[in-house]
């Protein structure tokens, strides 16, 4: 029999368990862990028990399955056509109903991957269902400036492009309710934890010039999108604050900016809707989205608004892709995305099909120090190929102990808008919100000034600059150009940046050399080639307009990108039909004729200030 004074220690061992229980529940390490799985790992009962059972070693708790990727299910679906990699899986397969069973199983989260307007790749060849969207309807296909889908490019136009493939006009109600469509199949037949979607923007600015969306920007703005300088196609709010800058230039960027809003409303309202839906179908599911991690060039460049997405409670999770650049971009970008969070959860999506497991590794660790809530992996195929075991070395290095699905977070505090819209615009172009509001008085002061003469422009003296359509109108002498550039990120780090500008200097001296552009741009990885003409008035013109044919300038910084120019031709004035030019040399006609009527009736205000209402 113990004695006395030691009866209460044998009491509370009695709740010592639970006491234990209670500090490691008290202790859970909440973080998101997710996997991408891009739909060919879903082609068999076999590959998804592989990527199950590595997902769970390698201390992951959710996966975001591809379902969804080129406008086929990996699903029995009534009316999307079965995937054509699913004719050698067993009968009767269902590749999401199967997914289900096993994750659960193991406490792996299952999330719809939804690719929303991105529906085939590069054609060809075409889907072989006639069911497919792009085999009944063609005529929702996204549209360049010259009214042309990828299906009418020539196979050099494809090679130029960096478009992914076939894109659905976001501007076109009937491709929304077609989306919604599949969302709400997918919804009522599974159980999922989540919807992610994808490939919710624009495939970049040269797109969307559809009809339907042209007339409505026309007749709310007065304006036709195709007629703005295509080097005002990229976020740069400061702009507005150049005194040295000409007033055309100011104005082509705000209606650029305008053209912006209009593309990022209809996809934001898709994601409205599919919000609505969501928490209608299935309360307590998360919606998420894949997102581009730059802010400010995913709103003003493709369309994607997800700080707007955020604040207005139609995402409960954004995952920035911070695929490339090193270690100094990401978190960058990754901070960036915290800010525009404001409270709401964020996965840094990480590309590690890309980089070596400890550099990822290295990553994670310095992103947790930011508060990033979850970590977000592409792609389960591509870590396999890179390394077999990539999986379980995350699992040993930065995932040592298991985790739950972190808590949702209310929204944050929103900031005060100013009552001009266009300021608001202003806001999303901005990379850190944080630098706008340094900003934001000198931008309020100087819109006060600036937008009306641009309303004045517009009323008065766009409509006399347009000619008609079968009017003989003069081209302006102009340069011909070929370019290659590479994208840097202006929060790359020094060595990243110089390493960037050796690369084009090894382009230039190859190029000299007497190899071709395509070939240069084919054999340097992330190289994007061009051609545009370059008017005598434009910004770059003091520099490239002196050169010879043939010759190629200097690496330069221009627009967030290092740029080589070769000069392919000198063109002369020429008179010819308006109604037979492409809109490259319509948009230089009409801003040359802009430009001669600005300096004819505002000269008096051009040479004093380019800020003051006309009288």
């Amino acid at each position: 029999m113990v004695p006395g004074p030691l009866a209460p220690w044998k009491a509370r061992g009695k709740f010592l368990p639970l006491l234990v229980a209670s500090a490691l529940l008290a202790c859970t390490l909440r973080e998101g862990r997710a996997l991408w799985v891009v739909r060919f790992r879903l082609a068999s009962p076999e590959s998804i028990d592989r990527v199950v059972q590595e997902a769970k070693e390698g201390h992951l708790n959710a996966l975001f399955a591809q379902v969804y990727g080129r406008a086929d299910a990996y699903w029995n679906s009534a009316f999307v056509p079965r995937a054509e990699v699913l004719q050698q899986s067993p009968e009767g397969f269902d590749p999401l109903g199967y997914l289900l069973q096993r994750a659960r199983g193991l406490g792996l989260q299952v999330h719809a991957w939804l690719n929303v307007y991105y529906v085939w790749p590069y054609p060809p060849p075409l889907p072989s269902s006639p069911h497919h969207v792009v085999n009944l309807h063609p005529d929702w296909l996204i549209l360049d400036e010259e009214g042309r889908s990828l299906l009418d490019y020539s196979p050099d136009e494809r090679r130029q492009d960096p478009i992914e493939g076939l894109f659905l006009d976001p501007a076109n109600p009937e491709v929304k309710d077609y989306f919604l469509r599949v969302l709400e199949e997918v919804l009522q037949r599974y159980a999922v934890d989540g919807v992610h979607l994808d490939f919710v923007r624009y495939p970049g600015p040269k797109w969307g010039f559809n009809p339907r969306a042209l007339e409505a920007f026309k007749g709310r703005w007065g304006v036709d999108p195709r007629c703005l300088d295509p080097l005002t196609r990229k976020p740069n709010p400061w702009i507005l604050l150049r005194e040295d800058l000409p007033l055309l230039t100011l104005w082509n960027y705000y209606y650029q900016s305008l053209w912006a809003e209009e593309r990022s409303y209809h996809v934001t309202q898709l994601v409205a809707e599919a919000s609505r839906l969501l928490k209608a179908k299935r309360p307590g599911a998360i919606l998420s989205a894949a997102v581009l991690p730059d802010p400010d060039r995913a709103y003003f460049e493709r369309g994607q608004d997800w700080g707007r997405w955020l604040e207005a409670s139609y995402l409960d999770l954004v995952v920035p892709m911070a695929y490339g650049g090193d270690l100094c971009r990401v978190e960058a970008q990754l901070r960036a995305a915290r800010e525009r969070a404001q409270g709401r959860m964020v996965f840094a999506g990480l590309g590690a099909w890309r980089k070596p497991p400890q550099v990822v590794a290295q990553e994670v660790r310095r992103l947790r120090r930011l508060g990033v809530q979850g970590f977000s992996y592409f792609s389960y195929q591509g870590m396999k190929d890179q390394r077999p075991d990539y999986l379980s070395f995350l699992g040993r290095e930065v995932h040592r102990r298991r985790a739950d699905w972190p808590r949702g977070r209310g929204r944050g505090e929103r900031e005060h808008e100013s009552p001009d819209p266009f300021l608001c615009l202003l806001r999303k172009q901005s990379f850190l919100l944080g630098e706008f509001k340094r900003r934001k008085q000198a931008l309020e002061e100087r819109l006060r000034r600036l937008e009306p003469l641009f309303h004045y422009i517009t009323r008065e003296l766009y409509p006399k600059a347009l000619p008609s359509e079968d009017e003989e109108v003069l081209i302006p002498p102009r340069v011909e150009l070929e370019t290659l550039s590479l994208y840097v990120h202006p929060r790359d780090c020094p060595s990243s940046r110089k390493e960037a500008f050796y690369r084009l200097l090894e382009a230039r001296r190859r190029i000299e050399a007497g190899e071709g552009f395509h070939k240069v741009a084919k054999g340097l990885n992330g190289l994007r080639r061009e051609t545009l003409f370059l008017r005598k008035g434009s910004e770059l013109a003091p520099l490239l307009w002196g050169m010879a044919d043939g010759e190629v300038s200097p690496v330069l910084e221009v627009r967030g990108s290092y740029v080589l120019y070769r000069v392919l031709r000198h063109h002369p004035p020429e008179r010819r039909p308006h109604g037979d030019l492409p809109w490259s040399l319509k948009r230089l006609v009409l801003q040359e004729r802009l430009r001669s009527l600005m300096e004819k009736e505002l000269g008096w205000l051009l040479q004093s200030s380019a800020g003051s209402q006309p009288r």
